[in-house]
């Protein structure tokens, strides 16, 4: 498994540190959740498909750099002493925005079994009570001592990513993620445990993901209670691990589809126009009914399919989530749907002070 500490030159006692685990995300003009969380930067899984690797400062090498395992409690000590603290990310603090953790590695990757930092991380979270997200490709939530510590939290909803419920599709395009069945057997065992399990089908990909009704059916009988579904980004640069993978088998032609879908460039990826995704979003959220899970839409633009109002998560029907970020394009959609849209829907949420420009 591709996981190692990078050490300084001339310091070999004395491993680098990630400085920024607790951040906003890039997305967060349209996200209900856009505080991001990550015990490490980089991540062991290298998902062929995975956007985060050339991203937020993520690198597409094997190296996982760990953060430093006290900064978040210092940082909810700094944020909750001083009411009046300018800070961004303080202000998101102290109005109980919930946590996305793990938003750009996997928490739970191989190196934290020698490093730690999730663990402090979880007890950091579980001893200021604070609403948390946690995603994850990994088994390793369902063992000690993380089982314990996500049962001591009060408010936490665990949500499992996806490209396939399928062992051998997964394991051409996440070979160093555990296959899915055992992914559902975690699943199922957290679920066993009370605590409230979702799942994210990201990236579903036309003409090579399962049939909806398959793919919910099974994270329904592991217990899950929702489910969100976004669209592969197909990587621009023919460099992206993702290219080989499609070369070899694993589905159709997929850029010759994406062109003749019409979809457009964005930033370093080719991303389907709305009509284009529209009928699989309508197929997996009929299939969600029908097996009495609720729905969500990772793709931005349509958002306002989804059951719940934040985001795709939908984490605001469980209890203690209520804080989720309102003041967004996605809300004010959803708000206006079958009007003009409006900033005036949204202008009564709050909103931090100060500059965002680090984060665009």
């Amino acid at each position: 498994m591709m996981e190692r500490l990078v050490e300084i030159a001339g310091a070999p006692d004395e491993p680098e540190r990630y400085t920024t685990p607790l951040s906003l995300t890039s997305q967060f003009f349209f996200c209900g959740l856009p505080l991001r969380l990550d015990s490490y930067r980089g991540c062991a899984f290298q998902c062929s498909f995975c956007y985060a690797r050339y991203r937020g400062g993520n690198s597409p090498t094997p190296n996982i750099v760990p953060a430093d395992p006290n900064t978040l409690r210092r940082t909810f000590d700094r944020a909750l002493r001083d009411d009046t603290a300018p800070g961004t990310i303080g202000q998101f603090l102290r109005h109980r925005v919930p946590i996305h953790f793990g938003g750009m590695s996997d928490p739970f990757q191989p190196i934290e079994s020698r490093v730690g930092v999730t663990r402090r991380f979880l007890e950091t979270l579980r001893d200021f009570s604070y609403p948390t997200v946690i995603s994850t490709r990994s088994t390793d939530a369902a063992t000690a001592p993380f089982l314990e510590l996500l049962a001591e939290m009060r408010f936490v909803v665990v949500q499992f990513s996806f490209v396939s419920t399928r062992n051998d599709l997964s394991e051409r395009l996440e070979p160093h993620t555990p296959p899915p069945t055992r992914l559902l057997a975690t699943m199922a065992k957290l679920a066993r445990h009370g605590l409230p399990v979702t799942c994210r089908w990201q990236p579903y990909v036309p003409g090579v993901s399962e049939p909806a009704e398959e793919f919910v059916r099974r994270i329904s009988d592991a217990g899950a209670s929702h489910i969100s579904l976004e669209h592969l980004k197909l990587p621009v640069e023919k460099r992206h691990p993702l290219w080989p993978v499609l070369a070899s088998g694993a589905g159709m032609d997929l850029d010759a589809y994406y062109r003749s879908a019409g979809a457009r460039l964005d930033g370093r990826e080719k991303v389907l126009p709305a009509a284009a995704k529209l009928p699989a979003i309508l197929a997996v959220r009929s299939a969600a009914h029908d097996c009495g899970l609720s729905f969500g839409v990772a793709d931005n633009e349509l958002q306002y399919l989804s059951d719940h109002g934040c985001c795709c998560s939908g984490v605001d029907r469980f209890p203690g989530f209520d804080g989720w970020f309102k003041h967004q394009f996605a809300h004010a959609v959803r708000l206006c749907r079958g009007e003009r849209i409006v900033y005036g829907s949204i202008a009564r949420y709050w909103t931090p002070t100060g500059s965002v420009d680090r984060w665009m």
